[in-house]
């Protein structure tokens, strides 16, 4: 009989598998990431509930909401009508005022509706700057990648402390594949 340790172990290692999975898919850029990732994306809700990530939790349900959009989006053959794309200066800092808003309201609605988060303001932080960076995959635009770098190398220590050594451990190779995504999307934007 499995322990509840060992269920939550085996849940963990799923949601590794799968999300590792559909990002390397997305690398590419291949449709595939989306229902690949969406999976992971399914299980890292219950684990990150279980963590008392709560900022991390929803975010999950906004990925799932995102990932069906950009499945969506990318399933229409419409690449070369939409391909990879750059920011402008505007859009940069239109976008960074919002990021930071949301940022900012995210944070106070977890100290209001959860109070029990073990890092509100860095697990906000996280669960933020990775919604504006998965907007940004689905729009197509190169500049995710760097959102993505970022994103990783702060969920690696917080997924350290909170004692998610595999999730960690993916996130570290989440960061190499940041670093070759932003080199493949680099040069295929127009």
């Amino acid at each position: 009989m499995l322990s509840a340790a060992d269920i939550a172990l085996l849940l963990e290692i799923a949601a590794v598998v799968l999300s590792l999975a559909g990002v390397m898919l997305a690398v590419k850029p291949y449709t595939a990431n989306w229902p690949v990732a969406m999976a992971g994306t399914l299980l890292y809700a219950w684990i990150f509930y279980d963590g008392r990530l709560y900022s991390n939790m929803v975010l999950q349900f906004v990925f799932i909401g995102v990932q069906t959009l950009g499945w969506w989006q990318w399933s229409l053959k419409t690449t070369a009508k939409n391909p990879v794309s750059s920011f402008t200066p505007r859009l940069w800092l239109t976008e960074a005022v919002f990021f930071l808003s949301g940022w900012y309201l995210w944070t106070r609605l977890i100290f209001f509706w959860a109070p029990g988060d073990v890092t509100p303001w860095l697990d906000s932080f996280t669960a933020s700057l990775s919604v504006w960076a998965i907007t940004l995959q689905a729009r197509r635009k190169w500049e995710n990648w760097i959102l993505w770098l970022l994103a990783e190398i702060i969920y690696i220590p917080l997924f350290v402390s909170v004692g998610k050594p595999l999730t960690a451990g993916l996130y570290a190779v989440f960061l190499i594949l940041a670093v070759i995504g932003l080199r493949s999307w680099y040069r295929q934007r127009v």
